[in-house]
């Protein structure tokens, strides 16, 4: 298994990230999560502060790839590489599990927080999602302006 992104890249994503104190419950853990801000608090501060980005879980398993790397340079004896190594990926599999769960919520988020925001139903907000290209952030100027352009006419 290797990583898909840019070792730099990954750590600098992880250094927003303060380092968590080893948890025998979530012990694949190495950093927390961001805070995220207040659930009553408007989506367009939401979008800004980044609560929509990209989970730290995935970062996270990114990195795990990397250290496995390291960890494994100068060790020799097959036992010991494959404890090493099934340590990592066992780490990297939860992280990613993590990842996936917390991608779904991030969706769930978004799809509620647009229909609260601008009074639209799932489906609209779903194609109008599907023919869009850019960011979150002009994702939303595209709805709001859509959503005035409506009750113009």
């Amino acid at each position: 298994m290797q990583a898909f992104c840019d070792r730099s890249f990954i750590e600098s994503q992880l250094q927003c990230l303060n380092p968590t104190k080893y948890n025998k419950y979530y012990w694949w853990r190495r950093y927390e999560t961001r805070k995220e801000l207040d659930k009553k608090t408007p989506l367009y501060e939401k979008i800004k502060h980044g609560d929509y980005d990209p989970s730290d879980y995935l970062y996270q398993m990114e990195h795990e790839f990397y250290l496995m790397k390291d960890k494994l340079v100068g060790i020799k004896h097959p036992d010991e590489r494959h404890e090493i190594a099934g340590l990592c990926l066992e780490r990297a599999r939860r992280l990613n599990e993590d990842y996936q769960k917390n991608e779904k919520e991030l969706m769930a988020k978004i799809y509620s927080d647009f229909r609260k925001t601008f009074n639209v139903q799932r489906e609209e907000l779903t194609s109008i999602m599907e023919n869009f290209d850019g960011t979150l952030l002009d994702l939303y100027d595209h709805v709001k302006k859509l959503k005035k352009d409506e009750k113009v006419q």
